[in-house]
């Protein structure tokens, strides 16, 4: 027996795996998010100060064309006096960087030639006191190597920064919890069913065929797991009970005929005489059986192979035409009266097989129907299923027996005398299990009607 793998290391656990990968797929999802927003943000808030900087230098550069330096000059120290929605810094610089006018107190070293820059520089605030602030500011060089600086003060993108990256950390750890803790919740149900799978397949392993998989209302893909693993169960469990029951069948019916052979040989034996015609011919007749029973087993072994890949669209119809004219002469020998009614009727299965079920219906008709009767095989189409239907006048099946006479090597006991080995019935089961059809055995009043209802070749 296959041990199952050990359950108590969870860290190497599929749950677990399962949980981390969940986790990292929420983090990930999660800091792309908020950083395309950050980054968006942030250019949006660029492109609005740069405007606003241009803006202010467009002013100041058309001053100093009409003035020149002083102009400049005035046009600054009348610019940082006045109140502004919008703060803004400037600075005139001589060729050897010493300021001229302006509010900073020196030029940015970061500042190295002309065009736009963003950097942290130190800025002389309302107080007169120095102060490290964020800046966005356009450099532009005027006549004399003169350089000119303005700027505006970007601490609302520091300030987004800082929010960012404390969103950040706080969102990706709440959503590092919660993703470990919710992922370990819902891999567990799904390391749940493996269990309970691995369990039923311990235990039916051990011989407790009707072992079977639970089955929530949920409808999920775990039930339908469940549901086409209970399947194989079942076919399973079926298949080792048609088989024990296939072996004590063969067992008692090879047992009687070669026990028979057996003392008839031990008299002969015994008397010292040649053994007589009867004994031999009684033989003969026991070893026919003996091939009968076997060919059937074999029969039903090779049905029970039968393999839906194979299915090819069949004309029951025809094979039921073809089996009435293999019987014609079986029926008149009987003194019966064979009618058919075959309407078109095309399925999707194995003619070979289906030929079998059809020649074992008309067999058993031919064979229990007393001198007389009738025997009626129908073909029709009937809501939305192909219909086959062998119907006789004979004695008919209690309907207490008509679902063990299914069974492999069940007969009657008022059939027990008469020829066949128990297992034409069974083969035309298997026949419809295969095809997904329905057996039927009713009272045909007076007599047994048999029905087989395929689904149509559309719906097969």
């Amino acid at each position: 027996m296959v041990s199952a793998p050990d359950r108590r290391r969870p860290f190497h656990s599929a749950a677990l795996r399962g949980a981390l990968w969940i986790t990292l797929i929420a983090l990930s999802a999660t800091g792309a998010a908020l950083t395309v927003q950050y980054l968006q943000t942030t250019r949006l808030l660029q492109a609005r100060a740069q405007a606003l900087v241009d803006d202010e230098t467009a002013s100041l550069i058309a001053r100093y064309r009409y003035d020149g330096l002083a102009g400049v000059e005035a046009a600054i120290d009348r610019q940082a006096a006045l109140p502004r929605l919008n703060e803004f810094f400037y600075l005139l610089a001589a060729p050897d960087g010493t300021p001229a006018a302006g509010n900073l107190l020196g030029w940015p070293v970061e500042v190295t030639a002309a065009g736009f820059h963003s950097f942290a520089t130190e800025v002389v605030n309302t107080q007169g006191l120095p102060t490290r602030r964020w800046v966005d500011a356009r450099a532009v060089l005027l006549g004399g190597n003169y350089r000119l600086l303005v700027g505006s003060f970007a601490d609302e993108r520091a300030s987004l920064r800082a929010r960012y990256l404390s969103a950040l950390f706080w969102s990706l750890l709440v959503t590092g919890v919660l993703g470990l803790a919710l992922g370990w919740w819902y891999s567990r149900r799904g390391l749940r069913f493996v269990d309970d799978v691995s369990d039923v397949g311990q235990r039916l392993l051990a011989g407790k065929l009707s072992e079977r998989v639970p089955v929530s209302n949920r409808g999920d893909e775990y039930d339908r797991l469940a549901t086409t693993i209970n399947s194989c169960f079942a076919e399973i469990e079926r298949l080792i009970t048609s088989l024990r029951a296939t072996t004590d069948g063969m067992a008692h019916d090879l047992k009687t005929p070669l026990t028979r052979i057996r003392a008839r040989l031990e008299l002969a034996e015994l008397s010292g005489a040649d053994v007589p015609a009867a004994a031999i011919a009684q033989s003969r007749h026991d070893l026919d059986s003996l091939l009968e029973l076997i060919d059937g087993a074999l029969g039903l072994a090779r049905a029970e192979a039968t393999a839906t890949a194979g299915f090819a669209p069949v004309a029951l119809d025809a094979v039921a035409r073809e089996a009435i004219e293999l019987y014609g002469p079986v029926v008149d020998e009987a003194g019966l009266a064979l009618t058919a009614d075959l309407a078109p009727a095309e399925v999707i299965g194995a003619r070979s097989l289906l030929a079998q079920a059809v020649a074992n219906l008309l067999d058993n008709a031919i064979k229990f129907t007393p001198a007389g009767g009738s025997v009626t095989v129908v073909t029709a189409m009937a809501a939305g299923q192909v219909m086959l239907t062998v119907r006789d006048s004979g004695p008919g099946i209690p309907a207490a027996e008509r679902e063990a006479v299914l069974g492999r090597f069940h007969r009657l006991e008022r059939d027990v005398a008469a020829p066949g080995s128990g297992i034409g019935l069974s083969l035309v089961a298997v026949a419809a299990r295969v095809h997904g059809a329905t057996l039927t055995l009713a009272d045909a009043g007076p007599g047994l009607a048999v029905t087989l209802a395929f689904p149509t070749a559309r719906n097969g």
